[in-house]
Parts: structure tokens; sequence; C-alpha cells
């Protein structure tokens, strides 16, 4: 997915240069010409940067990047301004409020096409740090998770069943066994999927071939596809060479992302599993025709503990994307509301991983 970026400038000039500068390197570009259009845009878009000019009309741009900063879902949006003051105490103002960079005018289109690269590649890497912190994190209480709770929710489950066994059908305390019996299971369940998240910590690496490996993940989810009335259809290459991986934890993952795109489709639809070459890479997708994942939440799917459902401890897609980092691949999706979603997994061809 191109990144967008959001240009706000009262000059039309300053915008279409910058617009023709920045589609020419595969951006995707917005615009707004005051400060009020900019907030509105922002809400609207969604953009992964942008690039504002502090002297508009309605609401200069220390106000509108004072009022971003005020909003969580924008607060860590990548800011550049654009200044003709060239003093510096203007420019240390912007930085104060939160912005990520300046540039002065009259600027020079490499020197910000720079920028805007500079700055996406440390936002990515500070992601990517924080994220291996989350999983780290996880790692940690996994351990103490399986030994605190297993254990005594095994135990009440144990002895909630012979009570229930034990009392009249239609008492009431067998009705209050029966609860305790039902949500015991529902715990035992949440705890072995949070325990699984540790299995995944050590791989066992064997050469694979990863379509078969797929086959064996879509062969899982078999009758809950043909009971969603999902039609799926497999592209696979193959002419492949084997890829070093776990192939239990790769089967995981591709099951996961299965069962994520049945919960998707509950009116039913099409699901598509496909591999290809790609240089030095395997892609595998994973794509359906589903409800798709909001923009306010895309960035947090792979984040442990998140979760949209009411039940289940949100730690499935942290999982999948443990599993692709471990076997030194990429892992990244693309949605689009009532249109579907699609999950893109690059894994490396070499004899190590």
């Amino acid at each position: 997915m191109n990144k967008k970026i959001l240009i706000a400038d009262d000059n039309p000039d300053n915008v279409e240069l910058l617009r023709k500068r920045l589609n020419s390197q595969g951006y995707e570009t917005v615009a707004a010409f005051d400060g009020e259009e900019a907030l509105q845009v922002v809400t609207r878009e969604n953009p992964d940067l942008l690039i504002l000019d502090i002297m508009m009309p309605k609401l200069d741009g220390y106000e509108v990047l004072r009022r971003l900063k005020q909003i969580d879902e924008f607060r860590d949006l990548p800011v550049i301004l654009l200044t003709a003051r060239k003093e510096i105490p203007d420019k240390i103002k912007g930085l104060d409020i939160g912005a990520d960079d300046y540039i002065t005018k009259p600027f020079n289109p490499q020197e910000l096409l720079a920028r805007v690269r500079s700055l996406f590649m440390l936002r990515g890497e500070q992601q990517r740090k924080a994220q291996e912190e989350k999983l780290t994190a996880l790692d940690q209480m996994v351990e103490g998770v399986a030994h605190e709770i297993r254990n005594p929710v095994t135990a009440i489950g144990g002895f909630a069943r012979r009570l229930r066994d034990r009392l009249p059908a239609d008492s009431t305390e067998r009705n209050y066994a029966e609860i305790i019996v039902n949500e015991s299971q529902r715990l035992e369940e949440m705890v072995k999927k949070i325990v699984e998240a540790a299995v995944v910590s050590i791989p066992s690496l064997k050469k694979r071939d990863i379509n078969e490996v797929i086959v064996e993940a879509l062969a899982a989810n078999r009758e809950k596809l043909e009971a969603s009335n999902i039609v799926v259809r497999t592209l696979l290459d193959q002419d492949l060479p084997a890829l070093i991986m776990d192939a239990g934890n790769m089967r995981r993952v591709v099951a996961h992302l299965i069962s994520n795109a049945i919960n998707a489709m509950p009116q039913g639809g099409a699901l598509t599993l496909s591999t290809n070459r790609r240089n030095h890479y395997v892609q595998i997708q994973v794509a359906d025709t589903g409800v798709g994942i909001p923009t306010k939440i895309l960035p947090h799917i792979f984040d442990p503990f998140f979760t949209t459902h009411s039940a289940g401890p949100g730690l499935g897609l942290a999982m999948v994307h443990k599993i692709v980092k471990q076997h030194g691949g990429q892992i990244s999706v693309n949605s689009e509301l009532n249109q579907g979603t699609s999950f893109n997994i690059l894994l490396p061809l070499k004899e190590e991983v």
C-alpha cells in the first residue's frame, strides 16, 4: 500500500509542486488549503504523513498541530512543518508542539523528498522496536500464566463437573454448576491459546514445501469454510523452491489467517490463497471479501492483547507476526471496509533463517 501524504498549504502552486514531486516517488497525496480544512482531511483520509505550512488562513499550522496532538488517533501522525520564518524560536515552537521536522521556504524539492523518506524510515524502525518490546513482554507473561492459572482453572472445571453430575437435573444448584463448567471451559481454552504463544518461541527448522503447508492449513478449516458458504480459490506457484521453516508454526500462521477470514464473512464470500516468487522472497497471500478492518484499528492488529472480539485473549495476530519475524519474514495487511482484507507474507529464500 502506498504511503498517503497530506499537503496543507494555502498556496496552490506550492501544493501542486509538492504533489507532482511526491506522486513521482510513488506516494499518494491529498491536499488542504487552510487550517480548518487540514483537520477535516486528516480525519477523513487518515494520512501517513502531514506536510504542514505554518502561515495559513483560519487556523495557522501551530494551532492545527496543537489540536492534532490532543486527538489520540492522530497524536503520533508524523508532521513536517513548512515555514518562511527563519528565526530559530519559530522553529523551536513547532518542534515543542510536536512537529517531527521542518523545512524553510523556499525549499529544495530534493531535500524535502529526502526528509520524507528519512521520517518514514525512522517511524518504521520505531514501530518495529515497539512491536519487539511488546512481544518480549508477552513471552515473559506467558510462563507465569501457564503456571499460575492453568492448574487452578483445570481443577475448578473438574470439580464443577462432578458436582453437576451429582445434582438433580431440575435443581437451581445444577444450573449454577453448569455455568461454572461452561465458564471454566472458556477459561481453559483461553489459557490454551496463551500457552500456545509460548510454543512458537522455539522453532524447529527444516526444508518444506510452503504449498503443502498451506494445503494442510486449508484442510483443517475445510468444514468451517463449507458451513460458512465460502468459495475457496488457490493460486499456488508449483515452481517454488522448498523453504527452511518450522512447518507447524507456519501452518498455525496460515490457519489463523483463514480462521480470521471465515469470521469476516458471516454471510459467505470468497477466500483466495496464493503463492508466488518475488525476487529473493516467497510471497503468501490470504485474501477475503469480508467486512474489512476499520482504518483506525489497522495499525494495532498485531499488538498483543488487542482484539475486537468479546471473547479470547487477543493473541492470534501477535503470534502470527512473531512467527513470521522468527523466519526472517515480513507481514503486511491491506483492508477496505465492506470490500475485504488481504494479508501478505514475505519469507526469504535462503538456506538459513
